[in-house]
């Protein structure tokens, strides 16, 4: 939902998920990958890499391939272009709602909010379904277009009592 990215990719052109992150992170990047092992039935390809930045941090990769891919290729990705949709975020529930946080989410002073590359429908179904979820959220927009997904200082405490069982302990540091 946030850092991940599922595409088709190779000759065969087979589903496969990457997900790269700073190498600062590498313990939840792997953390990442034992979940996804458990949670996948059946044979599975892997492939780790690092990647030279022009920082001083390299950033760690891996990507995830496995035929359970196919249906949340499905999903994820109509017509072969990525949406989050209703469907997704009712599908991931509170486990994508930690990830959509750690990924995109900041706490700035008491406020929260959640920024990314999202549509204009994409911001509206994650917002209304943070409502459903009993996290009171409004989208904020500029001028132009929608700039985020603005929490109360209340709602980012109702928001750390649902996920904070689910974050990662090297990731805790996304809850304060």
């Amino acid at each position: 939902m946030g850092k991940g990215k599922l595409a088709l990719k190779g000759r065969k052109r087979r589903p496969w998920l990457e997900i790269s992150r700073c190498e600062t992170e590498k313990q939840y990047l792997n953390f990442q990958l034992k979940t996804l092992k458990q949670c996948h039935d059946g044979p599975v390809d892997i492939f780790k890499d690092r990647l030279a930045t022009n920082g001083f941090y390299d950033r760690e990769r891996f990507r995830f391939h496995g035929e359970g891919l196919w249906r949340a290729y499905e999903v994820l990705c109509p017509h072969d272009e990525r949406k989050i949709s209703r469907t997704v975020l009712d599908i991931t529930g509170i486990h994508g709602l930690a990830a959509l946080w750690i990924d995109q989410g900041r706490i700035t002073g008491k406020r929260g909010a959640i920024r990314g590359r999202y549509t204009e429908n994409e911001y509206n179904d994650i917002t209304a379904w943070l409502n459903d979820l009993g996290i009171p959220a409004v989208v904020h927009r500029n001028q132009v277009s929608i700039a985020r997904i603005s929490l109360r200082n209340d709602s980012v405490e109702k928001l750390k009592d649902l996920i904070g069982s689910y974050i990662h302990r090297s990731m805790r540091k996304k809850l304060l």
